[in-house]
C-alpha cells in the first residue's frame, strides 16, 4: 500500500507545483481572471496531497515530533501556503518577494522529503 500511495503522492506534487508556476506567471502576466477549473484545480489537488502525505506519516508510523524533518516540512507547508496567497493576491514587490518565498518553501520541502533530514547544510 505504501508504495502506491507515496506513487499518488509524488503525482500530486509535481502537478501542485505546475499548477502554482502556471497561475502565478498568468496572474503576473495577463489582466483577465483565470477560469473556473484553473481556480478550483489547485485546491482539490492541494487536499488530495495532503491527504496522500497524511497517510504516509500514518502508514509509516511518523511522527512530526520525533521525524524532525518531517515537522520542519510541515512548518515549509505553511509557509508556502501563506507566500503563495500572498502571491496570487498582491501586486509590486510584495508579491515577487511572496512567490519568491513560495518557490523556495517547495524547494525545502523537496529537499527535505528526499534526504530525510531538516537541515540542508
Amino acid at each position: 500500500m505504501y508504495p502506491i500511495v507515496k506513487q499518488i503522492h509524488v503525482w500530486l506534487v509535481l502537478i501542485s507545483i505546475t499548477l502554482f508556476q502556471f497561475r502565478y506567471w498568468y496572474f503576473k502576466f495577463r489582466a483577465q481572471p483565470v477560469g473556473q477549473v484553473v481556480r478550483i484545480l489547485p485546491h482539490a489537488v492541494d487536499t488530495l496531497l495532503l491527504i496522500t502525505g497524511v497517510s504516509l506519516a500514518v502508514l509509516a508510523l511518523l511522527n512530526p515530533l520525533v521525524a524532525t524533518w518531517l515537522g520542519f516540512k510541515l512548518i515549509a507547508l505553511l509557509v508556502y501556503i501563506m507566500a503563495g496567497t500572498l502571491a496570487m493576491k498582491k501586486s509590486g514587490s510584495t508579491q515577487w518577494v511572496s512567490y519568491l518565498l513560495a518557490t523556495l518553501a517547495v524547494l525545502y520541502m523537496l529537499w527535505t522529503a528526499i534526504h530525510k533530514t531538516a537541515w540542508p547544510w
